[in-house]
């Protein structure tokens, strides 16, 4: 499972905001206000693996 993070504040809060940009798909924070097409993934399973 993979979580999304703001790459400015590391919020979870991320949606969906518009279908453009580079990567075709841009992201807005709502925590922090960030817009844009780079989020940060982090695999959650392995952190709470053994």
């Amino acid at each position: 499972m993979k979580l999304r993070t703001c790459p400015q504040c590391g919020s979870a809060e991320i949606t969906l905001d518009r279908l453009m940009g580079i990567t075709g798909i841009r992201y807005k924070c709502n925590t922090c206000g960030y817009s844009g097409d780079v989020i940060v993934e982090q695999d959650v399973e392995k952190k709470f693996r053994k």
